[in-house]
């Protein structure tokens, strides 16, 4: 991934001020490798995920959610790591305990992560719609939506006062007015954690363009322009302005083969389908 020259300069500054990411977790390596073994059963799996409370409980709400469970409630970690497949829960122990280490415990951040969660769950559900544009896969979108901003509490818990402005703005939080109040990119911080925890190339590159109009050859733009509807999308159901949608929408319309006339009709299937999964 190839910076440009601003972007460069804002990740030389991060790194200047001695920006403090928090590092992998040892027993997401030991998951991590565990899921990577071929020897190891799913009731191995689950006795290390149990280890970690919060990661457990993530499990078992994913599990038992619609999203997810057809049958009779899901009561074991063993049952839960069966349904959900080896990957997925690859991927759910990322971001539970990503989520854990940037401060998703703290009562200031519920309605930070309860936003994130909710655009997390969009963009699967407009993947799913779609029939998995640029062969995106729902839970890829899922996290997508989940970690697009996680920069914000890595600034938060750097630069005093950073989103003080933004959380629980009645319009919908405006990062981008935060990072130029202080001089900052909390794309670029949250590029830096995806660096860190060696999150997926599709994951790093959501995150870090997901304001800029899609270009031409724009690397996962399909990840960028289901983002970027989901944005939409989920600002438009609480009443919130959207100053970038008139930027965005003629490219990400385009690279998601979605006519302009449509997109209303687009939006109020994806919005009826995340009620039913909320």
């Amino acid at each position: 991934m190839e910076l440009q020259a601003p972007e460069r300069e804002l990740l030389e500054k991060l790194s200047a001020a001695n920006i403090q990411i928090p590092p992998r977790p040892q027993i997401l390596q030991d998951i991590e490798a565990m899921l990577q073994d071929e020897n190891a059963t799913e009731r191995m799996i689950g006795q290390l995920i149990a280890r970690d409370v919060s990661l457990t409980a993530e499990v078992f709400k994913l599990a038992n959610s619609p999203w997810y469970r057809k049958g009779a409630k899901i009561e074991s970690l063993e049952q839960a790591v069966r349904l959900l497949g080896r990957k997925p829960m690859g991927q759910i122990a990322r971001s539970a305990l990503l989520r854990q280490q940037l401060g998703g415990d703290s009562a200031r951040m519920e309605s930070f992560w309860q936003r994130c969660t909710d655009i997390g769950t969009i963009c699967s559900v407009l993947c799913d719609q779609l029939e998995r544009p640029g062969r995106l896969t729902s839970e890829q979108a899922y996290l997508v939506g989940l970690f697009h901003d996680c920069g914000v509490p890595v600034l938060m818990q750097h630069i005093k006062g950073y989103a003080d402005a933004q959380l629980g703005n009645p319009t919908g939080p405006d990062y981008l007015a935060e990072d130029d109040t202080f001089g900052t990119s909390h794309c670029i911080a949250g590029l830096m954690v995806a660096r860190e925890w060696e999150l997926p190339y599709m994951l790093c590159e959501a995150m870090r363009s997901h304001h800029y109009v899609i270009a031409q050859d724009q690397n996962e733009r399909h990840a960028i322009a289901v983002l970027q509807l989901a944005l939409y999308a989920y600002g438009r159901s609480n009443g919130w302005p959207d100053s970038e949608w008139v930027y965005h929408q003629e490219k990400a319309l385009h690279t998601l083969g979605i006519d302009p006339s449509s997109v209303d009709d687009v939006i109020g299937s994806a919005l009826a389908s995340f009620e039913v999964l909320h």
